[in-house]
């Protein structure tokens, strides 16, 4: 949720109604920021990291 632009996004409870064995049906919540606020809030939660090295060996080498 947090990936489409929702701030606060939780899994507020579950409601007992079952589909199948295997799935319960659930309420979430989420707000829903404005354009240039959702941009921040996404980039805030990013964490950046490094391209790895490339390191060249010589044909034959280890």
């Amino acid at each position: 949720m947090l990936k489409t632009g929702f701030h606060r996004a939780s899994l507020t409870a579950f409601t007992g109604f079952k589909t199948s064995p295997y799935t319960e049906g659930a309420l979430f919540y989420g707000e829903k920021l404005v354009a240039a606020q959702a941009l921040e809030s996404i980039i805030s939660q990013t964490v950046l990291v490094e391209e790895p090295k490339v390191v060249e060996c010589a044909p034959g080498g280890a």
